[in-house]
């Protein structure tokens, strides 16, 4: 597979997940957009910035390697953490996924759209 096309398929299925994240926390009626609102921005801020600096600055095996690891490491404590302030603080888990999960599209979609529009095309490369 090549890779635009799995960048493809992971941007389908992500924005899939995302659709029907939505589609829950609207049929539920009280959609929390404050928290939609934050974990976009949040995302937004954070991913962009910290992908234009590692794609500049780390060569491509190297970014390869440290995207599994911090993928890896997501999978594994972002579920803990979550159960964890959902017990705490007696909050509905599930609601709060899907939240987190469309705000997360919102954000990285708001990154992907800015570096496609916004940022010189010089700065896209490791060449700044």
């Amino acid at each position: 597979m090549s890779p635009r096309r799995a960048t493809l398929l992971t941007y389908f299925s992500v924005g899939l997940l995302a659709l029907l994240s939505a589609g829950r926390l609207l049929e539920a009626g009280d959609v929390p957009w404050t928290v939609l609102l934050v974990v976009a921005l949040a995302s937004a801020l954070l991913v962009g910035p910290a992908t234009w600096l590692a794609r500049d600055r780390l060569p491509e095996d190297r970014r390869e390697t440290l995207a599994l690891v911090g993928i890896t490491l997501a999978m594994l404590a972002l579920p803990v953490w979550l159960v964890g302030v959902s017990l705490a603080f007696g909050l509905p888990l599930l609601r709060w996924l899907d939240a987190l999960l469309v705000g997360g599209a919102v954000g990285t979609s708001l990154v992907v759209l800015a570096e496609r529009t916004v940022v010189p095309e010089r700065l896209r490369g490791f060449a700044v």
